[in-house]
């Protein structure tokens, strides 16, 4: 009786896009992946599940994905790319694998994003600067000058570890994305970054190998709290406003936190960023070059 119940349930496997999915994630390919870029996977994954999932892969054409791509453009064109890359590394791996034999997302084209161009003016940086440091989060002040000066991610400043990034020479940038690490420079604005996060943070400890931005609890601060105290901040930015040269000013246009970066970019003498490419240095470079006249 057992074995015959077994058969049946090998007879009615079915081998859709929601068993392709869990064969995807399942992979050492997948776990080889950046925890945030797999953090994302799944919040995007459920989305995919909902539409695609009791399909069969082989019945997945490209009208199919275009249709769906269509349908979360209409408000979130960004997101639809996201996904469009998520099932192209989902039918590539299946396809290297013979789990599949034809690709449907290669022959769908992504929404066009513009290059964002948002340049943080000083008087702005000031401003949520000091509003960060009278608020319930004032590390998110030396957060700031650490994504100006040494033109970081907030996930590279978030993890600076004492022992290990803050050197004698500098501070060692160890960038993601495939982009180059290096060594920043000690300035005078950059060790007093240094003093003002050990002096706001909340650790019960401070030892060589205490992350610099500590929670309470001695480990690093979590990208969701960093996350909801930017968000506090650069609200209080716009609502309260701050005293800056003695005249209240208010943030009338947020930007991100990573506009910081390429506020340090497009500031910096040589246009530093860790970038291998050029168009990726140019898209952080914020200014219109000053070019000199022919004659």
């Amino acid at each position: 009786m057992q074995a015959r119940l077994d058969a049946d349930q090998k007879l009615v496997k079915r081998e859709d896009m929601n068993w392709l999915f869990d064969q995807y994630q399942n992979s050492p390919q997948c776990a080889a992946l950046a925890v945030k870029t797999r953090t994302n996977d799944e919040i995007r994954l459920k989305r995919l599940r909902l539409v695609f999932g009791q399909m069969m892969p082989s019945r997945v054409t490209s009208g199919h994905i275009r249709a769906y791509m269509d349908k979360v453009g209409e408000t979130a064109q960004a997101s639809a790319n996201r996904d469009h890359g998520y099932l192209g590394r989902v039918f590539s791996w299946a396809k290297e694998r013979n789990m599949v034999s034809h690709h449907p997302v290669r022959d769908v084209k992504k929404f066009s994003e513009q290059a964002r161009d948002r340049y943080v003016e000083d008087w702005e940086f000031d401003l949520v600067y000091q509003v960060a440091l009278n608020s319930a989060y004032p590390w998110i002040a030396p957060m700031m000058e650490f994504a100006y000066l040494c033109r970081m991610r907030a996930g590279e400043v978030r993890t600076l570890d004492r022992c290990r990034h803050l050197l004698a020479d500098g501070v060692l940038v160890e960038r993601g994305k495939g982009s180059k690490s290096e060594i920043t420079l000690w300035s005078d604005r950059l060790k007093a970054a240094v003093s003002l996060a050990e002096q706001v943070c909340d650790s019960p400890r401070l030892t060589d190998s205490t992350p610099l931005f500590a929670s309470r609890s001695g480990g690093f601060i979590s990208d969701t709290a960093y996350k909801s105290a930017w968000r506090r901040v650069r609200q209080k930015a716009i609502e309260e406003g701050a005293m800056i040269n003695g005249v209240l000013s208010r943030l009338t246009e947020p930007f991100n936190f990573h506009d910081l970066k390429a506020k340090g970019v497009t500031d910096h003498e040589t246009k530093a960023s860790g970038h291998k490419s050029k168009k990726m240095q140019a898209i952080y470079d914020r200014k219109p070059e000053l070019i000199k006249s022919t004659r």
